[in-house]
């Protein structure tokens, strides 16, 4: 009896100490996904996100002097909202959708206000100084449903019909447009774990730093909201690409705008690859300067991507790239949010492939002359946060980047700098001392 029990206590402590291992890893992942994407803050209002670095310095960027648009300090803006998230029937928050999906995307229009309580000149210090705390909030106010599209399939592709151009959701963004010194649609898809206010105060932040220029649309996929619900999260993601190649397929025709930007986050990241993968195997026949002219996508940005590597290399072999025309990608290793989501998934994700590609992948990258490849670990160490998953709005020399890459700078331009015999791009350690001395000894016409 005695040896008995003696022969199976090891067994059994092993059993445990592997139990709570397991638990222990558990616990540890739970734990970073609860600050993980940084993007859940359930707040109505935000302080405006740090000054991107090469506004601080003096530098042109797409917001232009900001004078303009800082004349509107405390004034209704819109975000446009196009979203595949169902109604609910009682609304329970600011926002009148809930999270689960929706077949028919609807419509609406959220109003955010920045720099409420300060005057013009205030909020230009605000915006372009680099102060550690701003007063300058983003605040969310209001959102007003705007008439569904009367169609089963409303967002058609293949051809160059305008079916809409009496949706009043329609005729207000085209006046947006109108009244604006560019006619860029800028479109911004968030990640996992988010509700519409944080998003539209995200895309708030954005549209500020463009100047006001445009016309912003917020695409609001069915995230759950909810920590847990992260495989939830990435199915919804999956079922919103049509609705987003759709919205792509036609806005720019039904608005007459003269170009799109894209800017994803994250999770909305595959979303916006998969869409235009889609869109480059529906035009097969087309060229790819033809496919560029009618969908008029200019510049995609995707931050943070968690996005399979394996996938987003299929999206390249089938061209994706090619209706984008300009691709900028920005990746980290100190990416704990993406360390997780790899565990999870058991792949490799986009944003976190710094020093980890083969061979065989740096030379397709290097092959797809449309896609710049950005590491963001110097940056993120720079101003150190403890998931480094959010840095493409409160980092400011990410932010400022971002902004070079959508005025059509190149990388060398923009003060990055790459060693030989790589394909990632990286801030070097004196980014900041480059750009103001770029600022002092370059016109800005000539940036």
């Amino acid at each position: 009896m005695e040896a008995g029990c003696s022969c199976t206590r090891p067994d059994i402590t092993g059993k445990n100490l592997k139990s709570r291992a397991t638990l222990l890893l558990a616990a540890t992942m739970v734990a970073l996904m609860l600050c993980m994407y940084g993007c859940s803050n359930r707040k109505l209002s935000t302080r405006l996100m740090p000054t991107p670095t090469g506004i601080a310095v003096g530098l042109p960027h797409p917001g232009g002097e900001f004078v303009e648009a800082c004349q509107c300090a405390g004034n209704e803006i819109p975000i446009f909202i196009v979203s595949d998230r169902e109604l609910e029937k009682k609304r329970r928050s600011p926002s009148p959708f809930g999270t689960k999906r929706s077949q028919l995307p609807s419509l609406a229009t959220a109003y955010v206000t920045i720099g409420e309580g300060l005057t013009p000149g205030e909020l230009h210090e605000q915006t372009i100084t680099d102060k550690q705390r701003k007063k300058a909030k983003v605040v969310f106010k209001r959102i007003e449903l705007a008439r569904a599209l009367k169609h089963t399939d409303p967002w058609q592709v293949r051809d160059n019909v305008i079916r809409h151009s009496g949706n009043p959701w329609i005729q207000a963004v085209t006046r947006r447009l109108d009244q604006s010194r560019s006619r860029n649609v800028t479109i911004f898809v968030h990640g996992f774990n988010t509700d519409l206010v944080d998003n539209t105060l995200i895309a708030g932040e954005i549209f500020h730093y463009l100047g006001h220029q445009g016309a912003m649309i917020s695409f609001e996929w069915p995230s759950e909201s909810r920590l847990l619900r992260y495989a939830a999260d990435k199915g919804n993601a999956d079922f919103s690409t049509r609705h987003f190649r759709s919205l792509l397929s036609n806005i720019a025709k039904e608005c007459n705008a003269d170009s799109v930007t894209i800017i994803a986050h994250s999770a909305g990241s595959s979303i916006v690859v998969d869409a235009l993968r889609e869109l480059r195997l529906l035009e097969y026949d087309l060229t790819a300067e033809q496919i560029r002219e009618k969908y008029r996508v200019n510049r995609v940005v995707l931050a943070a991507p968690d996005m399979d590597l394996m996938t987003f290399f299929n999206a390249i072999h089938d061209r994706f790239q090619e209706v984008a025309g300009h691709v900028a990608v920005y990746a980290s290793p100190e990416d704990r949010a993406l360390g997780v989501s790899e565990r999870l998934n058991g792949g490799r994700r986009l944003g976190r492939t710094v020093n980890s590609l083969e061979p065989w992948e740096k030379k397709i990258l290097s092959q797809a002359s449309e896609i710049e490849l950005i590491d963001a670990s110097v940056a993120v160490r720079e101003y150190h946060t403890f998931i480094g998953h959010s840095y493409f709005h409160r980092d400011p020399w990410v932010s400022s980047d971002i902004g070079a890459f959508i005025l059509g700078r190149r990388p060398a331009s923009r003060s990055l700098v790459r060693e030989d015999g790589q394909i990632f791009w990286e801030f070097p350690k004196d980014y900041r001392d480059r750009l103001k001395q770029r600022a002092e000894s370059m016109d800005h016409q000539t940036f």
